[in-house]
C-alpha cells in the first residue's frame, strides 16, 4: 500500500477533498463524491472505517452540533500535515539530524549554486 505524507492513497484523497471543502462536509456528501467523482463502490462502513481511522490520527475532527449527523473537516492545513510528517521522517530516519537528511537527500551527488545559496539563506 503506498504512503503519501503517511497516509494511504485513498486517505489522502478523502484528506484533499476536505482540504478543498469551503466548509465541514457530511457522510453522505463524501460518499457521493467517493460514488460519482472517484468511482468507488464502497459500503457506508467502508468510509466510515476511513473517517475513523483519520479521526484517530488527528487529521479531521467531527461535528455534530448543528445537524443530527457528523459533519467532517480538516484539523490542519495540508502545508502543516506535511510539515509535521516531513519533522517526523527526520526524526525516525536521520536520527532527528538535518544534516543527515541533506545528506541523504544529495546522495551522491552535489548542490548547484542555486540550491546551495537557497540553503544558506534559510539556515
Amino acid at each position: 500500500m503506498k504512503k503519501n505524507y503517511g497516509l494511504t492513497n485513498t486517505e489522502l484523497q478523502i484528506m484533499e477533498l476536505l482540504w478543498a471543502a469551503e466548509e465541514p462536509m457530511s457522510f453522505r456528501e463524501i460518499m457521493q463524491v467517493a460514488t460519482t467523482k472517484w468511482g468507488k463502490a464502497w459500503k457506508a462502513q467502508t468510509l466510515n472505517t476511513f473517517l475513523l481511522g483519520l479521526q484517530k490520527m488527528g487529521m479531521i475532527g467531527a461535528d455534530k452540533s448543528t445537524a443530527a449527523y457528523n459533519r467532517y473537516y480538516a484539523l490542519c492545513t495540508k502545508e502543516q500535515h506535511i510539515n509535521k510528517w516531513t519533522r517526523k521522517m527526520v526524526e525516525e530516519c536521520y536520527e532527528n539530524s538535518f544534516a543527515c537528511f541533506v545528506k541523504a537527500f544529495i546522495g551522491d551527488g552535489k548542490l548547484s549554486e542555486e540550491e546551495a545559496e537557497e540553503l544558506k539563506k534559510l539556515l
